[in-house]
């Protein structure tokens, strides 16, 4: 019989595999916590660096009492590509408030959740492909663990190569 084929042959198919798929995400919110926000106060000090030597023009405290330090450094250039061994340093002190804010168990829930969820949405692309939530949250010392996972109906399948 001419044509007849008795081996094993392999061969290329094409198709989707969807599956769910779960993305979840973790946070501990404490009852008691410290926040943080910018006053919009800044102070600027400036100080020339000599090799390494420094001369400071100012005195180096700051007259606030929490701050953030942004410490920039520019040295000077004599042509486009020949720096001199000077910089100039500019110090920015951007004044800082501390606030001490105490949550229930059910706002600390919410904006446990809240941020889970916004985290989550901003990962999963395809919004309308979400099957499912789950929020579980449990007391612990000093807070609540807050989980959110979502259950996603996502494509798994991949092209391959055959390669004999």
């Amino acid at each position: 019989m001419e044509g007849k084929y008795t081996g094993i042959r392999y061969v290329h198919a094409k198709g989707e595999i969807e599956a769910k798929v779960w993305h979840t995400k973790y946070k501990k919110i404490n009852y008691n916590t410290t926040e943080r926000s910018k006053t919009g106060n800044l102070e600027n000090k400036y100080s020339i660096k000599i090799n390494n030597f420094k001369i400071n023009f100012n005195k180096r405290v700051s007259k606030f009492k929490i701050y953030d330090t942004i410490e920039t450094e520019s040295k000077l250039k004599l042509f486009s590509d020949f720096y001199l061994p000077i910089s100039i340093i500019k110090t920015t002190n951007r004044e800082v408030e501390e606030a001490q804010k105490t949550y229930s168990i059910e706002e600390a829930k919410n904006i446990g959740i809240e941020e889970l969820q916004e985290e989550l949405d901003n990962e999963i692309v395809e919004k309308e492909k979400i099957v499912n939530k789950n929020i579980n949250t449990y007391e612990v010392e000093n807070g609540i663990d807050v989980y959110v996972t979502y259950e996603v109906l996502e494509n798994i399948g991949t092209n391959e190569k055959i390669v004999f």
